[in-house]
């Protein structure tokens, strides 16, 4: 008697949005919202992540920038703080998914928000030192380079001039902080 093989159900809506969003696949978004299967806005009811903070969880796979701009499109919070006081950018960086903090602080994204731990986005450009294109859009978004670094308290320039000046990167960082020091 032949075994029956073993055969995974079929995937739910959700894990095709995950796949969608991982994919960039925004045909299948705008379809499944405009047959009424996913509303876009959605935010989880426990940890009050929208979409835009979902796409950027896994830092192992960011979702690319057609994703980002789906969502960004369709009018979710982009300063929307979680359970845990991040902000979509907050998980961006995170990710170290440069292209998706671009186009965050392009909509509007606040690089001075803090989390629970008193970390803010600009905080974290020690992830992306490569990337000066997002940390001059927070600075022109009024990043505050004075902002207590959240282990030390000391003045985020002044920890990144203290403690990674000396790093690959980081002398382009200092740099560019200064001129909004």
């Amino acid at each position: 008697m032949k075994e029956k093989a073993h055969q995974l159900p079929p995937e739910t809506i959700g894990e095709q949005i995950v796949g969608a969003n991982g994919d960039g696949n925004i045909l299948f978004l705008e379809e499944m919202e405009r047959t009424g299967k996913f509303d876009p806005l959605y935010t989880t009811p426990s940890e009050h992540w929208n979409f835009l903070h979902r796409i950027n969880i896994n830092s192992y796979s960011p979702a690319p920038l057609p994703t980002v701009y789906f969502y960004l499109d369709k009018g979710v919070e982009v300063n929307a703080q979680d359970c845990y006081g991040m902000t979509p950018l907050h998980y961006a960086m995170q990710a170290k998914n440069g292209d998706a903090a671009l186009a965050l602080l392009e909509a509007g994204a606040n690089p001075n928000i803090p989390n629970r731990d008193n970390v803010i986005p600009l905080g974290m450009m020690g992830a992306m030192p490569h990337r000066l294109d997002v940390l001059k859009k927070m600075l022109e978004n009024g990043g505050d380079v004075h902002y207590p670094n959240a282990n030390s308290g000391m003045e985020l320039l002044a920890f990144t001039k203290h403690y990674r000046s000396e790093r690959e990167g980081f002398k382009e960082i200092i740099e560019l902080m200064e001129q909004y020091a």
